[in-house]
């Protein structure tokens, strides 16, 4: 019974699969059955999106509730949350057109003075954590690959402070970012996109077990 289990969901999943491959094509006479299979898991991902939300909201009350080390932070944790799907539900409704002004919105005034400092400063600690792991590198065995590490990284960080007297470092440090870092990234890139595709081919052969247990 497991096995024939396994086996009709399989062929569900491949079969869905090929539909929506094909739907996608240019001219396809599936196209309109593709897109609404799309939206539906556009919707089936919102809900779990939703699901997860209040899950971690309850996660962190039940923390609160039972006085588990560090429910303070759970507490702040949960009315930032609750304020901030307030804000959005009262935006949403309109209620806040006369306050913010014509062209402001309160979600994205947050999420500027918030969410983008935050990140801003974490950035900046990156700085911080690249000099002391060079440091700990140097310090631990002096190698070419740590030398050119620590030189690659001296380039950049004094490269990004546009000092005038630097000159042709300034340049060597611009090179860096636009064709080593960009070329590193672009690979990064190419590897999600392989990674994605031997995904979607286990998928539509069958060999992807996560469907069937």
């Amino acid at each position: 019974m497991r096995r024939l289990l396994a086996i009709l969901s399989a062929s569900i999943v491949i079969g869905m699969g090929l539909i929506t491959l094909f739907g996608l094509l240019p001219g396809s006479p599936i196209a309109q059955v593709t897109a609404l299979f799309i939206q539906l898991v556009v919707i089936v991902g919102a809900v779990a999106v939703v699901i997860g939300v209040l899950n971690l909201l309850w996660v962190h009350l039940r923390r609160v509730l039972n006085g588990d080390p560090g429910w303070g932070y759970s507490l702040a944790l949960f009315f930032a949350a609750l304020a901030v799907i307030v804000l959005v539900l009262v935006e949403r409704l309109g209620l806040l057109d006369g306050v913010t002004g014509a062209g402001v919105s309160a979600s994205g005034f947050l999420f500027t003075a918030v969410q983008v400092s935050v990140e801003s400063a974490l950035a900046g600690l990156l700085v911080f954590f690249l000099v002391y792991a060079a440091a700990r590198l140097m310090r631990r065995r002096v190698t070419w690959w740590a030398l050119l590490f620590t030189v690659t990284l001296l380039v950049v960080l004094l490269g990004w402070l546009r000092i005038p007297a630097l000159g042709a470092l300034n340049d060597v440090s611009e090179w860096i970012r636009t064709v080593w870092a960009s070329a590193g990234a672009r690979g990064l890139l190419l590897g999600v996109a392989l990674g994605t595709v031997t995904a979607g081919v286990r998928v539509l052969l069958g060999q992807d077990p996560s469907y069937r247990e």
